[in-house]
């Protein structure tokens, strides 16, 4: 089944607490529409299970989380096309990579704040956009970390950063108030 809208009828947080409460497993598809996806990737791919999201990327090719762990140089081209080669898809490549020792726990950490907080809180920036929620497809293990987070946990998430931005922002524009301040002779 299928549930399709629009971020202006159905605003992101709301989603996400619907597929919290709802223990909801699938995909959820978001597409930026042209005049609101100038700084972002036009589709994200967000995978839930039993409301808590497990993945994120920007495509469909299971190449993401192999693709954030080469960049940080913790595997080379030629361990990773091994890996893939001796790799059970029965479980998440981060907790595959991990229990084979070519990951720690921290870099696995990272790599999941990276890939899904990093990646879903910056979705909150989306004024409009489309939405697709298929449920009940195959979650990609080549993508996952093997860690979670309720869905309406990046609600508050989000909130928090865009209340620590404002603050910075404040105490910034009040610093340059202090400073702009004329000087008293004694």
């Amino acid at each position: 089944m299928s549930t399709i809208g629009f971020l202006r009828d159905f605003p992101l947080p709301e989603i996400f607490q619907f597929l919290d409460k709802g223990h909801k497993t699938g995909v959820l598809r978001l597409r930026a529409l042209p005049e609101f996806s100038s700084t972002l990737p036009s589709v994200h791919y967000i995978w839930i299970y039993e409301g808590r999201i497990v993945a994120a990327a920007n495509r469909l090719d299971q190449q993401g989380l192999i693709s954030l762990i080469k960049q940080r140089n913790w595997v080379s081209h030629q361990v990773a096309t091994k890996l893939f080669q001796f790799y059970p898809n029965d479980q998440p490549l981060g907790f595959c990579l991990k229990n084979q020792g070519v990951l720690q726990d921290e870099q696995l950490k990272h790599l999941f704040q990276v890939q899904v907080l990093q990646q879903v809180c910056a979705l909150f920036q989306l004024k409009d956009g489309q939405f697709k929620l298929d449920q009940n497809v195959p979650i990609p293990r080549r993508e996952m970390t093997g860690l979670s987070v309720p869905a309406a946990v990046l609600n508050q998430y989000a909130l928090i950063k865009v209340l620590l931005d404002k603050i910075e922002t404040r105490c910034l524009d009040r610093c340059l108030d202090l400073t702009a301040l004329p000087a008293y002779a004694h």
